[in-house]
């Protein structure tokens, strides 16, 4: 393969970086500029050239020409005033705007057929055969304004406002602009007079908080209808590839009137996506309460929050049935969701009197996330049915069959709900949910979700004289996802190699197994719960143990100021339920590369 791309090059170009500037116009009064940049320019050479070594053949040789270029340009001025009253009133007011420029390019030509292989002479012009090329050029605008209160007294009462206005150009004149407001407040309970000195709780702070924020993240043509005109001959005619489905491939809309197979003159124009001129801000309101406290000589540091959140006008694409013609696939504001959940972190430090120190810090959160609102027109873009709707499940759930085991022999085949596709003796037993004698989509239910009811973790630090050592680990819980072995592992998929499982796949022998029989025309492999298991987990994410020289005798040996040695190991190990087999439980799907484990030894050194 190194040969083969020897003659590849790619070039990448990226600078970022920013100026700013301060004046104080009168005491307390101060005007900031700033002016941000981040550009990136990629040029990418291919060179694809004639193969013909045992089983890797290429009758064509090719080039590639690609470059992408991408701009953003950040303007921020800031008016701020500091005012300080009897100290014990502190004011603070800030005013701003804020301009982004985001603009990218992009263009990729292709050219097969040079007569001489060699290096300098892959360039466009030099090309006999089929040549094409596509490119695009778009960018987006955001303006915002915005201005905040600050207030404290006596440090015990604090008060923020916020006020954001942002346009953004990705919407219609009539929706472009959307107002954002923010509050918080915040009492140091532990700072009024009647608190005194507490013996267990040294300090106290209570929060809470409304604000609103809203999300553009959609294509920067995202409102317009698009049509495009394809000039391109199809996949037979522009490379020569005969296999049967790749001859239907980018056939484009050109008229072939030379019989030449160029295919040059346009017969108009395709469909590919319709306008929205009515697309507007997803906006999301979220309600925070929450303390802040120190326990028992302040050795305990810890908080806790309870929050809501709703997110309205979700940004989504639904799927459009075919029948429905091309071109209807648009971005559309859809579903609203409601998050409801709670978040604490508590820590506790010591040190012994033997010179032990340890700090243990544990953090755990829980949130349910579902789906309040639906309209019909966005309904295709999330799991379930009409009659099976996903309002009051998570946007995040899986919908699909329950299985109930395997089939044990024809006759209980013969005896249970028609299978569609037929049952096997050995294949999974689908359950019957709506009670009509056959199993069929109507059948199907929610499973779970992938989102985890519980997240946790837990840090140790711990150092006794010139030994420290350190570890890290969290896990989730309450989940589902697809186990990727059970998926590789336990079915035959066609030509792709079969793991070890189907060795030990049901048969009339070996009934006692939980892995359907052998077959290609039913692997039962639709979306249930056999693929679909809890994969909560607990990993140990990071283990490090280390050793620092006394700084007498790191002096002496070279001028060091501190000389530390460590080993240290991540992602070591994990916890999963019995029935998980995977090599990653933090996978949901089966297509990810499992996170590797990694051992390493380091030195620190300071002079």
């Amino acid at each position: 393969m190194q040969y083969l791309n020897r003659w590849d090059n790619t070039d990448r170009t990226t600078f970022f970086g920013n100026i700013w500037g301060e004046f104080d116009i009168i005491e307390n009064l101060t005007f900031r500029t700033s002016l941000g940049l981040d550009y990136s320019d990629f040029n990418r050479r291919d060179i694809e050239t004639k193969v013909n070594n045992g089983f890797i053949t290429r009758g064509n040789n090719r080039l590639i020409h690609g470059n992408s270029k991408f701009t953003s340009l950040v303007f921020t001025n800031t008016l701020s005033y500091q005012l300080e009253l009897n100290e014990k009133h502190k004011i603070g007011v800030l005013l701003g705007t804020e301009s982004i420029s985001d603009d990218s390019q992009n263009f990729t030509a292709q050219a097969d057929g040079f007569a001489v292989e060699n290096e300098s002479f892959f360039q466009l012009d030099a090309a006999t055969g089929a040549r094409t090329n596509t490119g695009s050029s778009t960018g987006s605008r955001l303006l915002s304004q915005f201005g905040k209160i600050n207030y404290g007294y006596e440090d015990r009462y604090l008060a923020s406002f916020t006020l954001r206005r942002d346009g953004s150009s990705r919407f219609g004149a009539e929706n472009r602009y959307g107002i954002f407001p923010a509050a918080t407040v915040g009492w140091r309970i532990s700072n009024e007079e009647f608190w005194n000195d507490n013996e267990i709780v040294n300090s106290l702070k209570f929060r809470a908080g409304y604000g609103e924020v809203g999300n553009q993240t959609i294509g920067d043509v995202a409102r317009f209808g698009l049509f495009e005109s394809r000039y391109g001959a199809n996949q037979l005619q522009a490379t020569g590839d005969t296999f049967f489905f790749n001859t239907f491939y980018n056939v484009g809309t050109a008229y072939d009137l030379n019989g030449n197979n160029t295919g040059n003159l346009p017969s108009g124009f395709v469909s590919i996506q319709a306008a929205n001129a009515g697309l507007k801000w997803e906006t999301t309101k979220e309600i925070n309460l929450g303390l802040d406290f120190t326990l028992f000589n302040n050795n305990v540091v810890g908080s806790f929050d309870y929050f809501t959140r709703e997110t309205s006008d979700i940004l989504t694409i639904p799927p459009i049935a075919s029948a429905v013609g091309e071109g209807q696939l648009r971005t559309l504001n859809g579903a609203t969701t409601q998050v409801k959940g709670w978040e604490l972190s508590l820590g506790y430090s010591k040190t012994l009197d033997n010179g032990l120190s340890f700090t243990v810090a544990t953090n755990f959160g829980a949130f349910k996330d579902e789906i309040t609102e639906l309209p019909a027109e966005v309904v295709s873009a999330f799991p379930g049915t009409v009659d099976n709707s996903i309002i009051g499940h998570s946007q995040f759930s899986i919908y699909g069959y329950k299985s109930d085991g395997l089939f044990q022999s024809q006759a209980d085949v013969d005896n249970s709900p028609t299978q569609v596709p037929a049952g096997r003796p050995g294949g999974i037993k689908f359950k019957d949910l709506d009670g009509n004698g056959s199993v069929g989509v109507e059948d199907r239910d929610f499973l779970g979700t992938t989102l985890p009811d519980l997240e946790y973790g837990i840090r140790i630090d711990m150092a006794y004289k010139d030994f420290d050592v350190s570890l890290f680990g969290s896990g989730v819980a309450g989940r589902i996802g697809q186990d990727p072995y059970i998926f590789w592992n336990n079915f035959v998929q066609g030509r792709e190699n079969a793991g070890l499982g189907v060795l030990d796949a049901w048969s009339p022998t070996n009934t006692g197994s939980s892995i359907p029989s052998l077959t290609l025309a039913n692997n039962d492999t639709r979306t249930s719960d056999y693929l679909f298991r809890n994969n909560s987990y607990f990993k140990l994410r990071n283990l490090q143990f280390g050793y620092s020289l006394p700084e007498e005798l790191a002096n002496k040996l070279g001028g060091m100021t501190s000389c530390r040695v460590y080993f240290q190991g991540e992602n070591l190990f994990w916890i999963t339920p019995s029935d998980y087999i995977g090599a990653d439980p933090e996978r949901t799907d089966v297509n990810r590369i499992p996170v590797p484990t990694t051992l390493s030894l380091g030195l620190n050194i300071n002079f």
